[in-house]
């Protein structure tokens, strides 16, 4: 016999996994764009990375 309610909560699941995996990729493709498009004077493309520090980057 199926369970309704398990299959409903699987569901869920399953949709929130596919927001979260297209949340992911909307955030690869915006630091793609970003990478793409970096300024021709700039040293690195670090610094687009979160939790890197640029100054630290010139040092």
């Amino acid at each position: 016999m199926i369970d309704a309610k398990a299959v409903e909560t699987e569901l869920q699941q399953a949709r929130l996994a596919r927001m979260e995996a297209e949340a992911a990729n909307s955030d690869v493709e915006e630091m793609i764009w970003e990478v793409q498009h970096v300024p021709a004077n700039a040293g690195c493309f670090a610094y687009f990375f979160a939790g890197v520090d640029q100054d630290s980057l010139a040092a």
